[in-house]
């Protein structure tokens, strides 16, 4: 029998505010398109509603029994499997798989994918409207992947795009929250401040997907987030979308098992 979902808010073992500072250096389209050498396509996730467990998401349908059968007769996941669910953007099976993987790891392994896992939960949320779960998970996941203290590499560079992604969520939120309809206030970064974040524009499709494909490096694609809500009617702003580079190679130093 499907047990009731607990709403919680995780406690937080660090605190990950994003700096002040990145807005200046971060440019309003990273990406240089020019209409001759792209191709410009918009994707959208379907809405789920999900409640936040200490371990888990939850699916909320009509098909809970069997997601639980299914979801016993996937815990056997492997880690390549995981960052390809990932890097489809198919974020909640993801989780699922990194989360079996973190729960019989250990460290430093345990730490990393924990941290990946939170980073998916929080790509999830924004996709599906919370902006403020969102960036609380990607702010957790960021926080435990600089714990891995990356020097180079692919992991390194995950942990980057990801640190600006959240950087982008945290400054458009501070946008949407600082210039509202009924009210304009300067966001200091003081109690009051923060307490207004996440609430602007909540449920409200503002965090689109857009591909670029490049016809002059061999029709390679990049998927970018735009922030485009309703009432802007301004330039789209727009960072790059994370994906892992990676395979069981790149996890040896911190397991020494290829098999994972």
């Amino acid at each position: 029998m499907a047990a009731s979902p607990t709403h919680i808010q995780l406690p937080s073992s660090c605190t990950l505010l994003p700096s002040s500072s990145f807005i200046s250096s971060l440019p309003s389209s990273p990406l240089s398109i020019t209409t001759a050498s792209t191709i410009l396509t918009s994707t959208k996730l379907c809405p789920l509603r999900v409640s936040f467990s200490r371990r888990s998401i939850i699916r909320y349908n009509d098909n809970f029994e069997e997601d639980e059968e299914e979801g016993d007769n996937e815990e056997n996941w492997n880690f390549e499997e995981a960052v390809s669910l990932f890097n489809k953007r198919d974020y909640y099976k993801s989780h699922d798989a990194l989360e079996a993987l973190w729960i019989r790891a250990e460290e430093p392994a345990r730490t990393l994918f924990h941290g990946i896992l939170q980073c998916a939960v929080g790509f999830h949320h924004l996709f599906n409207n919370n902006h403020k779960g969102a960036m609380m998970e990607l702010g957790e996941g960021v926080c435990k992947l600089r714990k891995m203290d990356f020097e180079d590499g692919p992991f390194q560079e995950f942990e980057r795009d990801v640190s600006a992604v959240l950087e982008f969520v945290y400054q458009t939120q501070l946008e949407l929250a600082a210039c509202s309809e009924d009210m304009c206030l300067t966001m200091d970064q003081s109690d009051r401040s923060y307490q207004l974040l996440g609430g602007y524009a909540a449920g409200e499709s503002i965090y689109t997907l857009e591909t670029v494909v490049d016809f002059n490096n061999g029709m390679s694609e990049t998927s970018v987030i735009l922030f485009s809500p309703s009432s802007s009617s301004s330039e789209p702003t727009r960072v790059k979308l994370p994906t892992l580079e990676v395979t069981n190679k790149h996890l040896l130093p911190f397991t020494g098992d290829e098999s994972l």
